[in-house]
């Protein structure tokens, strides 16, 4: 099970929640590649129905676009990072069951996003596709 790296997954499966109805994105996918130690928290991007069910369940822990359970961090909005939340589900990868955005979209989100971190991540990315194609 590859999941078993992530941090707070173990939470998140305690919530019971669909899992057509979100994608795990952040540092997972780079995680579950061996491309990052850890993650610090687990950061999952829902459908608008899901963040409904969540948000009226969860007030207490709104924070403006995002609600913060346990180190899970929810989100129902992407703010033009990513392109719709159907086709991102539709294109992620499958891990465990669970919808995981893919490498090649996580570098772009990240890209979007900009910041230190997020363009450091976006060069290990780079790195490790380039040791793909050597292969290859």
């Amino acid at each position: 099970m590859y999941t078993r790296k992530l941090k707070s997954l173990d939470k998140l499966k305690a919530m019971n929640l669909s899992k057509e109805d979100f994608v795990i994105y952040g540092s997972a996918p780079m995680v579950l590649r061996g491309l990052k130690e850890k993650n610090h928290d687990l950061d999952v991007l829902v459908k608008d129905s899901l963040w409904e069910k969540l948000s009226m369940k969860y007030p207490d822990k709104m924070k403006g676009d995002y609600l913060d359970i346990d180190g899970i961090s929810f989100t129902h909005t992407n703010k033009g990072f990513l392109d719709d939340m159907d086709e991102v589900m539709q294109n992620s990868d499958l891990i465990d069951g669970y919808h995981i955005l893919s490498l090649a979209e996580t570098k772009k989100w990240k890209e979007k996003v900009g910041g230190e971190k997020h363009l450091n991540d976006v060069k290990v990315i780079d790195e490790y596709f380039s040791r793909l194609e050597k292969k290859l």
